[in-house]
């Protein structure tokens, strides 16, 4: 995908088993290749068992090429002890490909000669003693082993002409490779375990078992430090008349990325050339920007799988996702691959993924699932989740700069898409500073991914949200203010991994911790957030710290259902009340 965007004459390969040829991201990614004409070979061998799954309950082709022919594209046969017809095939392949034809692929039909893994030999071929006694085909092993292509081919070569003192020299060649390679893999130190908590992402490396040890027995107890804020007062306001959305802030993020990277960035999705979901690509359109948009064919796996490998080719991919629930169809190429590549293999992945979601929109299961939770243990991701214009510029601005993947939730009810209110009919607009993000951007400087912010003081409770909850916070903290009682409110803004210091600093000044959630209450984020707060200040608490969040059921979408199951201003205001009385 990256090579057909960046006119780069590259030829590529995809080897794959009959039996993981079953799966589906392996249809998707042909799909994808067909549709577009990618230049792509798919080399599928069959080795006549898939661990101890016979092909005939893989697959019901008649040959493993038949596989192509839903895809669109030419494949064929080849025997695979022919390393002549690997050559040939491959070729023809690479000039097919290059010339414009298209993806092909070639089927390989051979046979594995020991186990799945060699623990699985006994299973497979038998052990001497007789128990387990094996189920593999002796007749058709015997002919697979007869075709064996080291010495068949080799004698094929001296037939040709090829004389015996080259064929050893290549052989002893190969040999001392190979025990060069052995003498030095066995001769490697293993790593030094502390540094398996090192780089899991650009911002932060993991906690070890030593930090944890500390914080719960106080030795690594933080300072405590002055309030940003003095109560009531709150760290930006919303614009009465003109501002922008935050749809708006959002879609000039995206047309200013996509200036700022030019040819390299390009936005992956479903439906993106005409509007994009929601018409959020509008903007993208009117400033100039139409030919980085790209239709992909309906399936979650491989919008976010090319957004790797547009990544990894050094490009900046900007994929969407266009509904939560949808991120489920992702979610292997999002932990399984994305997330893991900067630990596993040190590479960079700068993709940012959107993904709009949210409650008080009237989308239903499926679509308003919050799930920011489904990513906090599989860790490599950095998770956004704005609740306000200003942090939604300036999050994507900031985010698609980093060298990780990252998850930009953006909430759906907040857009302004009921006439410029939020689905709990507020105004949230504001008028956003663009220069700031660029300024610290053009300066190698970090400005708010991984910073949590006080956006208003307190003295009496730490409140801390994120996404649309942020402005029911404020909403209650204003009630209890009326009452004498005043509220800190912290935004964390960053999702995963999320700025520990700045809410235990909150918490040691007021004594009392909430943590409001719109997501399920079980499972939710914000029962690790609270547990790893408490660990820095739980002797300091004056009360039992809880999490608010949504009843444990799917998304309604009847309005009346939905509205009861979130966390609502007066539930809140209860909840907190009885925090301060405890």
């Amino acid at each position: 995908f990256a090579a057909w965007r960046q006119s780069l004459e590259r030829f590529h390969v995809a080897c794959i088993g009959e039996g993981a040829s079953s799966s589906g991201e392996f249809w998707e990614a042909m799909n994808l290749a067909g549709a577009r004409g990618l230049p792509i070979t798919y080399i599928l061998q069959n080795n006549q068992i898939a661990l101890d799954t016979p092909p005939a309950k893989q697959s019901g082709v008649e040959v493993w090429a038949d596989k192509a022919n839903a895809m669109g594209f030419p494949a064929w046969t080849i025997d695979g002890s022919d390393p002549a017809a690997w050559h040939a095939s491959t070729a023809v392949a690479r000039e097919f490909a290059l010339e414009g034809g298209g993806p092909t692929l070639i089927h390989v039909e051979t046979m594995r000669g020991c186990g799945h893994a060699h623990h699985h030999d006994d299973l497979y071929l038998g052990n001497p003693s007789g128990t387990p006694a094996g189920y593999v085909d002796r007749d058709l092993l015997d002919y697979w082993a007869a075709k064996d292509p080291l010495p068949t081919h080799r004698a094929l070569l001296v037939e040709m002409g090829v004389s015996e003192a080259d064929l050893e020299l290549m052989e002893a060649e190969e040999t001392a490779a190979v025990e060069e390679a052995q003498t030095a893999l066995n001769e490697m130190e293993w790593p030094e375990p502390e540094t398996v908590t090192k780089g899991v992402t650009s911002l932060h490396d993991a906690d070890t078992h030593l930090d944890h040890f500390e914080r719960y027995t106080g030795q690594s107890r933080p300072e405590a430090n002055d309030a940003p804020l003095k109560a009531g007062e709150t760290a930006w306001s919303y614009a009465e008349k003109g501002g922008w959305t935050y749809a708006r802030a959002i879609q000039q993020a995206m047309a200013d990325v996509a200036t700022m990277h030019g040819d390299d960035c390009v936005f992956i999705g479903e439906d993106m050339e005409v509007a994009g979901a929601f018409g959020m690509n509008m903007a993208l359109k009117n400033a100039g920007h139409t030919d980085k948009l790209i239709d992909m064919p309906l399936c979650e796996a491989v919008i976010v799988h090319a957004g790797v490998g547009a990544a990894l080719s050094g490009m900046k991919p900007m994929v969407e996702i266009q509904f939560g629930g949808f991120a489920a169809l992702g979610f292997n190429a999002l932990v399984n691959n994305a997330a893991m590549l900067r630990w596993r293999w040190g590479a960079d992945c700068p993709m940012t993924v959107r993904i709009p979601l949210g409650a008080r929109t009237r989308s239903g299961p499926f679509h308003a699932n919050m799930i920011e939770s489904w990513f906090a243990n599989d860790p490599g991701l950095i998770v956004m989740a704005p609740g306000t214009p200003q942090d939604a510029y300036d999050l994507l601005m900031e985010g698609a700069q980093l060298p990780d993947p990252v998850l930009m939730l953006e909430h759906i009810g907040l857009y302004g898409l009921r006439g410029g209110l939020t689905g709990w009919g507020m105004n949230i607009n504001q008028k956003v500073d663009t220069q700031t993000v660029n300024d610290r951007i053009a300066n190698g400087e970090r400005y708010k991914v991984g910073r949590a912010e006080v956006i208003r003081g307190g003295t009496d409770l730490t409140l801390i949200t994120w996404g649309a909850m942020v402005h029911i916070a404020l909403q209650a903290a204003d009630a209890l203010a009326e009452e004498g009682i005043e509220i800190e409110v912290v935004d964390l803004r960053t999702l995963i991994p999320f700025d520990a210091q700045t809410c235990v600093a909150s918490v040691q000044r007021t004594g009392r911790l909430v943590v409001l959630q719109e997501g399920q209450w079980s499972g939710g984020l914000g029962h690790t957030i609270q547990s790893r707060i408490m660990e820095d200040c739980f002797y300091e608490l004056e009360s039992a710290p809880t999490v608010i969040g949504a009843l444990d059921t799917p998304v309604p979408f009847s309005p009346p259902l939905e509205n009861h199951t979130i966390p609502s201003l007066e539930h809140v205001l209860d909840m907190l009340r009885s925090s301060i009385k405890a």
